[in-house]
C-alpha cells in the first residue's frame, strides 16, 4: 500500500497524490482539509475509525508532511512524516510506513544538512535491507542515501548509489524520474554538464508524461544550469522559461525567483540589459514577497538589477550593487561575496579610482572552481581598460597582450566532444566519469587561480617538490582549501607557487595535505621570487603557465639531494623562529639554503 492510498479513493477525479505533483500549495491544502472534514479524521477519532481507521489519519498526516516538504517547511514536514510512519506501523502497513520514514529522513537531510547524514544513512540502509530489494521503499531509500552521500561531499559514492537505485527503478516511473533529477543535479555540481543534460532531458520528459509539474520544474532548472555550463546560452533559455512558468502555476516562489534570476543573468550575458532589468526586478519582487522572504534570491536579483542599470547608464546602479553586496556579506555566501568584490572593482575602475582590486574577486572565483567567471571578469577588466583615457590605462603594451592570452586561456573549452563522451561514460563506465569530473574540477580550480594571479602584485613564493607518486592522476593539483597553485607536474616532481602574502602556516599546511595525498614523505625547496608574476595560464596542450622573473632551473635540482621530509628554505623568505616551528610541528625538517637561485 502507498501512503496516500487510504484517502485517494475519496476524490477519484483529483486524487491527492496527483495534486501534490501538479497543483498549487493552497489547492492541496484545501483538498486535505476537505478530505479531513469529510472523513472526520481530524475532529472525531471515533469517526476516523469508522471511516477508515488509523490508516486514514496516517495518510492525511503523510499528505500534510509531503506538502510541507515541498514548500520547505521542514520542521513541520519532519513532525507530520514521522507521525505518519508511526501510525502506518500501528496499522500494519509496512510499505507505507517505510516510504513515510524515507520522506522523513529526506526532510531531516534538507533541514540539518551534513549533521543529519550519518543517522539518515543508517536508517535508510535498514529500510532497504528489511525486505525485497526491488520494492519501492528500497529504491527510494537507496535514492535518498545517495542524496546524503552528495551532501557529505562523496560524489563517487553518491553516483554509485544513485545508479544502483536507477537500475532498480524501472517498475516505478515516478521514482525513476526523481532519481534522474538527482543524478543530473550531481553531474551539474561535478561539472559533467554533458551527462547532466542527457539525464535531465530524460527526467523532464518522464515528469511531463506523468503530469508531475514539481519534478519537471526541478529538471528544467538544472537543464538550464547544464546548458549554461556548456556555454550554450541560447539553449539555456527554454528550460529556464519553462521552470519559471511551471513554478508560477505551482506557487513555488523559490523556483520562480531562481529561474527569473538565471534568465536575467543570461540576458546580461547576451547584451540585452533592458530585458535583464525587467526580469531581475520580477525576480526580486517574487523573492521579497515570499513568506519568509528569500533573501538569497533578493541578493542575486539585486545584483542583476545593478549590473543591468550600469549597462544602461543608470546612476541608480551603484545603490543596487551595494544592497546586493551587503546582503551577500550578511548571508555569508562565498560566491555572492566574490561577485560583490567583482562589482566593487568594476565600479572603481569605471570611476577611474585607483587601485581597482580586480585580483581579490578573481582569486575568490577561481578558488571556487569558476574559471568561466574568472574569464568574464578578465574580459570586463580589459574592456574597461580599453575604454579608459590613454593616460589612465597604465602598464606596458606587452602586459596587455599577456592579459589577452590569460583571458583566452581561462575561457578555453571543448564542450561538444566532452559532452558526447560523458553521455557514453555515464552508462558504460560511470566510475571513470566520476574520476574525470573530479580531476577536471581540480584542474579548473587551478586554472582559475592561475588566471587570477595575472592580476596580482609582483612577488611569488615557489616550491620545487619531489616525491615518487607525483606526475600521475593529477595528484599535484592543490585541493579546494589550499592556497597553492600548481605550475608544473612531472614524474616525481611538481612546482607549486603562492602569492607573496601567503603565510608560513598556510604553505606548511598545503604541503602537509599534499604529503597525505601522496602517502609518502616529500622533499621540497622553497624560494622567493620578489618580481615573479604569472603572465598567462596554460592553454589546452600547453606544458605550463607563462611565468616572468621566476628562475626554476637551480631550484628544481635542489630536492634531489634533500632527505625525505626536508624543507629547504630560501633566506629571502624571512621566516623567523616561530614560523619555522609552526611548519616543523607539521612533521617537516626545516633547513636553510645558503645560496639561493636568482
Amino acid at each position: 500500500m502507498l501512503p496516500l492510498d487510504p484517502i485517494d479513493s475519496v476524490s477519484p477525479l483529483s486524487p491527492l497524490s496527483r495534486l501534490l505533483r501538479s497543483a498549487p500549495g493552497a489547492e492541496v491544502r484545501a483538498e486535505l482539509d476537505r478530505v479531513e472534514a469529510l472523513l472526520g479524521a481530524g475532529r472525531d477519532p471515533a469517526a476516523a475509525v469508522l471511516d477508515g481507521g488509523p490508516l486514514v489519519a496516517a495518510a492525511l498526516g503523510f499528505g500534510r508532511g509531503a506538502l510541507a516538504l515541498r514548500e520547505g517547511a521542514l520542521d513541520a514536514a519532519v513532525l507530520h512524516l514521522e507521525g505518519a510512519a508511526a501510525a502506518f506501523d500501528r496499522g500494519g502497513a509496512a510499505e507505507a510506513r517505510d516510504l513515510a520514514r524515507c520522506e522523513a529522513a529526506l526532510a531531516r537531510l534538507r533541514r540539518d544538512a551534513r549533521s543529519a547524514c550519518a543517522s539518515a544513512i543508517e536508517e535508510l540502509d535498514a529500510i532497504a535491507a528489511a525486505g525485497d530489494p526491488g520494492r519501492r521503499a528500497a529504491v527510494v531509500a537507496a535514492h535518498y542515501r545517495g542524496t546524503a552521500e552528495r551532501l557529505l561531499g562523496d560524489a563517487a559514492a553518491a553516483q554509485r548509489t544513485l545508479l544502483s537505485a536507477l537500475r532498480r527503478s524501472e517498475p516505478f516511473l515516478g521514482e525513476r524520474a526523481q532519481i534522474l533529477n538527482s543524478l543530473g543535479t550531481l553531474y551539474v555540481t561535478l561539472g559533467a554538464h554533458g551527462a547532466a543534460e542527457a539525464l535531465l532531458e530524460h527526467a523532464a520528459e518522464l515528469h511531463r508524461r506523468r503530469g508531475d509539474a514539481v519534478g519537471e520544474a526541478i529538471a528544467c532548472g538544472q537543464l538550464g544550469a547544464a546548458a549554461l555550463g556548456l556555454g550554450a546560452l541560447e539553449r539555456a533559455r527554454a528550460p529556464l522559461q519553462r521552470q519559471e512558468w511551471l513554478c508560477a502555476r505551482l506557487g513555488d516562489a523559490f523556483g520562480r525567483a531562481r529561474a527569473l534570476t538565471f534568465l536575467s543573468e543570461l540576458a546580461l550575458e547576451l547584451g540585452r540589459a533592458d530585458d535583464a532589468l525587467a526580469l531581475a526586478i520580477s525576480a526580486r519582487d517574487v523573492a521579497e514577497h515570499a513568506v519568509p522572504p528569500l533573501r538569497t534570491w533578493v541578493a542575486y536579483a539585486s545584483r542583476a538589477i545593478g549590473r543591468a542599470r550600469r549597462d544602461l547608464g543608470d546612476p541608480g546602479a551603484a545603490a543596487a550593487l551595494d544592497e546586493a553586496g551587503a546582503l551577500f556579506r550578511a548571508l555569508g555566501l562565498s560566491l555572492g561575496e566574490a561577485l560583490a568584490a567583482w562589482d566593487r572593482a568594476s565600479t572603481e575602475a569605471l570611476a577611474l579610482a585607483e587601485p581597482a582590486d580586480w585580483f581579490s574577486a578573481a582569486w575568490s572565483l577561481g578558488s571556487l572552481g569558476l574559471s568561466s567567471r574568472v574569464a568574464q571578469l578578465l574580459r570586463e577588466c580589459l574592456e574597461i581598460k580599453e575604454a579608459a583615457p590613454l593616460q589612465e590605462k597604465g602598464g606596458p603594451t606587452s602586459d596587455g597582450e599577456a592579459r589577452e592570452r590569460a583571458l583566452a586561456a581561462a575561457a578555453q573549452t571543448s564542450p561538444h566532444v566532452a559532452m558526447q563522451r560523458e553521455v557514453e561514460l555515464v552508462y558504460d563506465r560511470p566510475d571513470h566519469l566520476a574520476a574525470i569530473a573530479a580531476r577536471r574540477t581540480a584542474a579548473q580550480r587551478n586554472l582559475g587561480r592561475l588566471a587570477a594571479l595575472t592580476l596580482a602584485r609582483p612577488g611569488l613564493i615557489v616550491a620545487a617538490i619531489a616525491a615518487s607518486p607525483l606526475g600521475a592522476r593529477g595528484r599535484a593539483l592543490p585541493p579546494e582549501r589550499a592556497m597553492a597553485v600548481c605550475v608544473a607536474d612531472l614524474p616525481g616532481l611538481a612546482v607549486w607557487i603562492w602569492p607573496a602574502a601567503a603565510t608560513p602556516a598556510t604553505i606548511g599546511n598545503d604541503l602537509a595535505v599534499l604529503r597525505a595525498t601522496l602517502g609518502e614523505p616529500l622533499r621540497a625547496a622553497l624560494a622567493f621570487a620578489p618580481a615573479g608574476r604569472v603572465l598567462c595560464p596554460p592553454f589546452a596542450g600547453d606544458t605550463g603557465a607563462e611565468l616572468d622573473a621566476v628562475e626554476l632551473v637551480g631550484l628544481i635540482a635542489l630536492p634531489v639531494v634533500l632527505a625525505p621530509g626536508e624543507l629547504r628554505l630560501d633566506p629571502r623568505l624571512g621566516w623567523d623562529g616561530d614560523a619555522r616551528a609552526s611548519v616543523e610541528a607539521l612533521g617537516f625538517v626545516v633547513t636553510n639554503n645558503p645560496c639561493h637561485p636568482g
